[in-house]
């Protein structure tokens, strides 16, 4: 291994923005050159100067960067609207959930209320029935005791009559 033999070192891949291996084509070397040291090593002040010499790449690697970051945060807003959903959906579930709870409770209470209407009901027709019975009673009573009071004056009158013969 001589001065001038580098196989012992790994080839790089010429990095993309932050370091992230295929955007190469962004950022590729032909656009700023960069000196190399044995083993593929980058001198970091190359690299600041090309930065600073390219103000249309630096101006382009910003604009990724902000996508990047508006997409990222599209992406939490979206899990936090659908976290809000979800959270909604079970409110709304609930809140359904307690009407219907007490919806059931007042049909429990009017089913009661009718059956003890129904119950008062048989109750009062049983009375007027047993009162409807018991004037029927009074009125055949009645006209008996008419009948029997008209019967008499005319006994008397038969008997006198007879007793008298």
């Amino acid at each position: 291994m001589g001065l001038g033999d580098y196989s012992h070192c790994r080839p790089r891949m010429p990095r993309g923005l932050y370091g992230v291996s295929g955007r190469a084509a962004l950022w590729s070397p032909a656009f700023y050159p960069v000196h190399r040291i044995p083993c593929g090593t980058w001198r970091v002040e190359a690299q600041e100067q090309a930065r600073a010499s390219s103000p249309v790449l630096e101006h382009l690697r910003r604009q990724l960067e902000r996508a990047f970051q508006r997409a990222a945060a599209r992406g939490r807003a979206r899990r936090a609207r659908e976290a809000v959903a979800a959270v909604a959906a079970a409110a709304a579930a609930a809140r359904e959930e307690r009407t219907r709870a007490r919806m059931e409770c007042a049909l429990a209470r009017l089913r009661a209320e009718l059956l003890e209407l129904r119950l008062q009901n048989h109750q009062l027709a049983r009375t007027l029935l047993d009162l409807n019975m018991k004037m029927q009673q009074l009125k055949k009573q009645q006209d008996l005791e008419r009948a029997s009071k008209v019967q008499s004056p005319e006994d008397d009158a038969m008997d006198s009559e007879c007793g008298n013969a």
